[in-house]
């Protein structure tokens, strides 16, 4: 049976159980499906994409008696448990009643193939499709973000966090469910750091390329955390007194979280037996645990927080979060089957120069309806559908635009470029038989009639869990210091010969990103534990009588830049994606490494003693060669594509400056993950939500 048939097969049992999904019970009283009716309406803000970021920038500026009109291509789908059951994630994917299903233009790096990127087509957006990970970056991530435009605006940590509570409701694990912490039986020590500078030549090349900016190497060194690393004799290890930097196993009830916002983060209660021997081998090969990692400290393994409601066991996304709660509002309307085709703006220049925008453009039923805006626009559509409608609304590269016939409006070569996201490649093992996983509710029936029965009587169970066992770690960590000296030569080595193609954001960023990888605190690996089958190159579908385990590594901060741009003036095509996937050198050693040090993992007690069997990489695979093309053939996306209307300074390549406003513009914002001006080592839903809150707030303080 496949994954997609076992799912569907467990919803007809949950349904003939009697669930009881109350996430988003809320009767649909301000959902429109009237076209002319809501084009008619006056509204004073505009928000074009009912997903993660919209419907917070939505609910709270209708908190303060605007009115507020949302266009949103996708259905509102309370109640539907493909959605709703937490364990129920992924279902949805590449099924066009929820998902746009992007693909990728053919990935040279990647043996040609597309690959798919799944964006959610639904009132509540990727929130609703997700895999429910809900957790934080390193805090000095977000002082990149800060000191790429020149402290302005609050984007640190420090200016961050107060989004990341007033978003949630968090409740902390129960004590019992802390992840097993005993001493390691082996301490990974480091090895010496001798020799292991950044290399200078680089710096001086990037120096002298940003000289007309008002950054410089040193500031940027410093915001990465790197301050001293062309400098190692101040560089100590912890480990040469046995003491860990996490050791703690304290509840996470603290400053760090909210306890009211519309978002509900928890834990699982259920967690299979294979997690453990894979936790206490990664302790033996010397991480932590880490107890608080949504503190701006994301090293070692953790327990994830999860977008589920502990009172419901049910997935709590934007539509039951933000919109649900604010249905009755006269003043909020949604109206859903509608995609937005341009922005529309006054002809005629203010006096400083901008445009003023006075409405939106869209499509219903193939019909086409403009409706006005009396105070601003907020655009919220998405990585990709962002800037393909500024592209349509004559905003971006003004050759691109013109070679389609579109009317240039304003000139911003960023739009569409910076394109970053989260590579993986996942790992697959067969398991001795005895274990309890996923895999259970497609092997047995019964169990699965079992855990329908269980979940809707008690919301217990197999079916409210989630991923959640994550570990977030420094190259240093895995790797000896010979190969990664190797990588950061080669890394630098290609900076230099492709120079001359970068944008000052790109110089910018690199130099942070190098500084990154001396910085210990930042992850530049994500490894994700999935006690179930997920389907890999040479096992599209499970073996009969089969358990798996999969684990998966993770690039957090790729080289690699890729873009998004339209082909055609026609609004309903989609956007070229191209991620230039593996284009960098970095990205793919890293990969190749972390392939290979999951093998070492898998034949490491006690991880090794639950494993019958290597799946893909197959046991053939042993060279570096059979690793490199077994990462190209098996090379996915793990649905966090950010960056493609980077907040930077416009000298920067920049698209929208730190109030969120387009360039060139009076009253257009972007609230939605495209602004990110560099990647985060975390799942970028808790900051797309804070993104969100901070947009509404930017907004209420200048009207």
């Amino acid at each position: 049976m496949s994954i997609h048939a076992s799912i569907a097969t467990l919803s007809t049992l949950l349904l003939a159980a009697g669930v009881q999904l109350s996430s988003a019970a809320v009767i649909a009283r301000g959902i429109s499906t009237d076209p002319a009716s809501f084009a008619s309406t006056r509204f004073d803000f505009v928000v074009v994409g009912g997903g993660t970021a919209g419907l917070a920038v939505a609910a709270r500026l209708a908190e303060k008696s605007w009115n507020v009109g949302v266009i949103e291509a996708g259905q509102y789908k309370p109640n539907d448990p493909l959605i709703d059951i937490p364990k129920n994630f992924g279902s949805t994917l590449g099924n066009a009643n929820y998902d746009w299903i992007y693909m990728t233009s053919p990935q040279t790096n990647a043996n040609n193939r597309q690959i798919v990127h799944n964006r959610g087509k639904v009132l509540g957006g990727s929130s609703a499709l997700n895999f429910e990970i809900f957790n934080r970056p390193a805090a000095v991530e977000y002082s990149a973000w800060s000191v790429l435009n020149l402290g302005s605006g609050g984007w640190s940590w420090d200016g961050l966090l107060q989004y990341f509570k007033k978003s949630e409701t968090y409740t902390p694990p129960l004590p019992e469910d802390a992840f097993p912490n005993p001493t390691p039986t082996r301490r990974r020590r480091d090895e010496e750091d001798a020799g292991t500078d950044i290399p200078t030549t680089f710096l001086d090349f990037a120096e002298g390329a940003l000289n007309l900016t008002a950054l410089d190497v040193s500031t940027l060194l410093a915001a990465a955390g790197a301050a001293d690393a062309l400098s190692t004799s101040t560089s100590t290890s912890t480990e040469s007194t046995g003491e860990t930097k996490r050791s703690s196993l304290e509840r996470r009830a603290d400053p760090f979280h909210g306890t009211s916002g519309p978002v509900k983060s928890s834990f699982n209660t259920w967690y299979s037996d294979v997690a453990s021997p894979f936790i206490h081998t990664l302790q033996n090969e010397g991480f932590d645990i880490n107890t608080t990692p949504d503190s701006g400290n994301n090293i070692g393994i953790y327990n994830s927080a999860r977008s589920v409601d502990p009172a419901t066991q049910t997935r709590s996304y934007a539509a039951p979060a933000y919109y649900a709660p604010n249905a009755n509002r006269a003043n909020l309307i949604v109206l859903t089957g509608a995609q937005a085709t341009k922005i529309v703006f006054n002809t005629t220049k203010n006096r400083d120069g901008t445009y003023t925008a006075t409405g939106v453009s869209y499509v219903y039923g193939g019909v086409s309806y403009t409706v006005s805006a009396s105070k601003e626009v907020i655009l919220s559509g998405g990585v990709f559908n962002t800037p393909q409608l500024l592209e349509l609304s004559g905003i971006g590269n003004k050759a691109l635009l013109t070679g389609l016939g579109i009317q240039s409006l304003i000139d911003l070569p960023g739009v569409g470029e910076n394109l970053q996201d989260h590579q993986m490649t996942p790992c697959s093992f067969k398991l001795k038989p005895g274990y309890h996983t996923w895999d259970e509710l497609r092997l047995n029936s019964t169990f699965a009639a079992q855990s329908a029965a269980q979940y809707a009587s008690s919301k217990t169970g197999i079916l409210t869990s989630t991923i959640s066992v994550l570990s977030f770690v420094p190259l240093q960590s895995f790797l000896p210091t010979s190969a990664f000296l190797n990588i950061v030569s080669s890394i630098t080595q290609e900076l230099m010969s492709n120079a001359s193609s970068f944008s000052l954001l790109r110089w910018a960023q690199y130099v942070i990103q190098l500084g990154w990888l001396f910085n210990r605190d930042v992850p530049q690996v994500e490894f994700v534990f999935v006690p179930g089958f997920q389907p890999t190159p040479s096992s599209l579908t499970p073996a009969a009588n089969t358990s798996y385990v999969v684990v998966t590594p993770v690039l957090q901060h790729p080289f690699s830049r890729g873009s998004v741009h339209i082909s055609t003036a026609d609004p309903l095509t989609k956007p070229t994606v191209n991620p230039n996937y593996l284009s960098s050198i970095f990205d793919r050693t890293v990969l190749i490494e972390s392939i290979k040090y999951i093998r070492h993992l898998a034949s490491t007690a006690p991880f090794s003693d639950i494993i019958q069997s290597l799946n893909d990489p197959p046991a053939s695979a042993t060279t570096d060669s059979d690793f490199d093309q077994y990462m190209r053939n098996s090379l996915q996306s793990l649905k966090h594509p950010v960056g493609t209307a980077a907040m930077a300074p416009k000298s920067l390549n920049g698209v929208v400056d730190t109030e969120l406003l387009v360039y060139g513009t009076k009253n257009l914002r972007i609230a939605d993950a495209s602004i990110f001006p560099m990647h985060i080592s975390a799942h970028a839903q808790s900051t797309t939500y804070a993104i969100g809150e901070k947009a509404a707030d930017i907004i209420i303080s200048n009207i």
